[in-house]
């Protein structure tokens, strides 16, 4: 899978016990560790994307602000930088 320029990278740290049944497993399913560790965070997220969007607006009423408001400011906190290349992408479809 080719790597889209939206995706970004960003460094993660396991303890060994689990490097090393990340690597088992990725062994049994003829893939790397890598690309793994990529479907299963993914799968995750997705995953607990309805409780994530509950805990989201919880907050932000909490706040006394929008959900975007709340979003744009742990995102910038989190400095992500492709705000901007999604705008573009959904322009462009």
């Amino acid at each position: 899978m080719a790597i889209k320029k939206r995706d970004t990278r960003f460094p993660i740290k396991l303890p060994p016990w689990h490097e090393k049944r990340l690597i088992y497993w990725a062994y049994c399913k003829a893939t790397t560790k890598t690309q793994l560790a990529q479907n299963t965070l993914q799968a995750r997220v997705e995953a607990n994307a309805d409780q994530i969007d509950a805990m989201m607006l919880e907050l932000a009423q909490d706040r006394a602000m929008s959900l975007s408001e709340l979003q744009k400011e742990v995102l910038e906190s989190a400095k992500y930088t492709q705000l901007d290349k999604e705008k573009e992408d959904v322009e462009e479809e």
